[in-house]
């Protein structure tokens, strides 16, 4: 069994929330947090209103366990006490890494695990242990099946005109033995082919087409090589069945003619890439210093235009004094 941490690297999930005012009407605002969304508690003083912490935050179940029971932490680092109920969801997830829930979703697995308890009231500063307990049918299809447990505190009644339900939702990932394989091939990468400076945005999509899901966090995080420099993408995973979008941001030279290549390695230390094209050509500067050089080529023109004229007119001055002379 292992435990993922999120993609900013933080063990922990942190939810705040306060109930605000408005003009009117009532409204129920949801909040939602998993691994793959920014984590919204601060460290602060005095301790916030309402404080739920999960950890961990993914709970990844290896191949070759049929039955496992583990558990989650939960903390109220807030003021006022809250009751939490537990519930289990099915889910996929959307390019950018957002659960989206869906009833009988590919790969489900909330029908194998059961949680205790479903129910309970947190005093400030207290923690509690959730129980996770999974069963992987005889049969079942091998390599990743995946469900989500819901952490929810309900709104309390106030005189507020918004409430604000809030949810920590944890991933679980069981994988069934049998062909197990992490293959992804590089769906595509996007990157403007002509740019006047950076940072510039370079975006790769991911598809996993293997059996279970990859990470590339740590020291296996995706990289991309372009005008020699190894940019970093962000810490992401690729669930089974699914795509993933990412974006990294490179700071180029002055001038170039680059090229962006994205590798990955694939079964047997098998290669995978895809490269584009990038000009790098700063117009802006040009457009100045051409205009610096046309400025200076004009006023050069205009210092002869004016020296020829003086020569000549004291050349011909000159020569009027002689025909006075001569006279």
């Amino acid at each position: 069994m292992s435990r993922g941490r999120n993609r900013v690297g933080v063990p922990m999930v942190g939810i705040t929330g306060r109930i605000r005012r408005a003009a009117s009407g009532g409204l129920a605002v949801v909040c939602l947090q998993w691994a793959n969304c920014p984590v919204l508690l601060a460290d602060s003083k005095p301790a916030p209103t309402f404080s739920l912490q999960v950890s961990p935050t993914r709970l990844v179940v290896p191949a070759g366990t049929t039955a496992t029971s583990q558990h989650f932490q939960l903390t109220n680092g807030g003021r006022s006490p809250f009751v939490v109920t537990v519930e289990k969801a099915d889910f996929t997830a959307d390019v950018h890494g957002a659960l989206r829930f869906r009833p009988n979703a590919p790969y489900a697995a909330s029908n194998w695990v059961e949680v205790q308890p479903t129910s309970f009231r947190m005093a400030p500063g207290t923690t509690k242990d959730v129980s996770v307990r999974i069963n992987v049918p005889g049969m079942s299809e091998p390599g990743d099946h995946q469900l989500a447990v819901l952490f929810k505190v309900p709104a309390g009644r106030n005189g507020a005109n918004i409430r604000i339900n809030r949810v920590v939702a944890a991933p679980v990932l069981i994988a069934v033995p049998g062909s197990i394989d992490d293959s992804v091939a590089i769906a595509g990468l996007h990157a403007p082919g002509f740019v006047m400076g950076g940072p510039v945005p370079i975006t790769t999509t991911i598809r996993s087409v293997g059996t279970i899901h990859r990470d590339f966090r740590g020291v296996r995080r995706l990289r991309v090589r372009v005008g020699g420099d190894n940019v970093q993408f962000p810490d992401f995973t690729v669930l089974r069945g699914l795509d993933r979008e990412v974006t990294a941001r490179w700071n180029p030279p002055l001038i170039c003619v680059c090229h962006a290549t994205v590798s990955i390695t694939g079964p047997g230390g098998t290669k995978r890439a895809a490269t584009v094209r990038i000009v790098v050509l700063p117009l802006d500067l040009l457009a100045i210093i051409l205009a610096v050089v046309l400025a200076l080529l004009n006023l050069g023109w205009y210092l002869r235009r004016r020296y020829r004229a003086k020569v000549l007119a004291a050349a011909a001055a000159l020569n009027a004094r002689e025909d006075g002379l001569d006279a």
